[in-house]
């Protein structure tokens, strides 16, 4: 899908949730890494993953799922070279189409065009925001909050999405309270289950 045909409220939706500095780093985000840091000290967990939209794409391309730290910075390495040679929007564009965007039955779901079609039997520049929330929502754990097996985790994460969205200044409150309430719209059938 070009990036021209994948609407701002899905564009937004990603980068509201991935990464609000997208277009300020240069690969990856040091004020992010520090943001992520505080969090987990809170917390005191290690949950905050502080990955840019450009260290995601270099790790499912080039890199192993491993978590080490060796691995870590070679993603950050990597991510700054391929900023210092291809612009945003390219990434942007490979990015929103190749992110994994989970299961439906046997069909794994890469990228926003085929989310778009699996789920809401739409294509992209017909999606509300509520729907392209709810795909912005599934990035970080796409079988976890899954719509069809898991409706009530996919409506609380995409109302996670939608508050952040409000929270970037990208929707007013009174559109985030309406999207908030609007029902999941999933079509069945899309794909074979099986």
């Amino acid at each position: 899908v070009p990036l021209g045909a994948v609407p701002e409220p899905l564009k937004n939706a990603v980068l509201a949730t991935e990464d609000r500095r997208f277009f300020d780093h240069t690969g990856f985000d040091p004020v992010g890494i520090a943001r992520a840091l505080v969090t987990d000290l809170k917390r005191g967990e290690l949950d905050q993953g502080a990955s840019t939209l450009t260290q995601q794409l270099v790790k499912n391309y080039f890199l192993s799922p491993e978590r080490t730290f060796r691995r870590k910075l070679l993603e950050a390495y990597l991510a700054v070279i391929l900023e210092s040679r291809t612009g945003k929007s390219d990434i942007l564009e490979l990015y929103l189409n190749d992110v994994y965007l989970g299961q439906r039955g046997s069909f794994g779901i890469h990228g926003v065009g085929q989310a778009g079609q699996i789920f809401f039997g739409k294509d992209l520049k017909n999606l509300t925001v509520a729907e392209s929330a709810l795909i912005a929502a599934l990035i970080p754990s796409p079988n976890a909050t899954n719509p069809f097996l898991h409706p009530r985790a996919a409506l609380e994460r995409r109302n996670v999405v939608i508050g952040q969205m409000r929270d970037a200044g990208l929707l007013t409150e009174a559109v985030a309270a309406r999207e908030r309430e609007a029902p999941l719209g999933l079509v069945e059938g899309a794909v074979d289950q099986g």
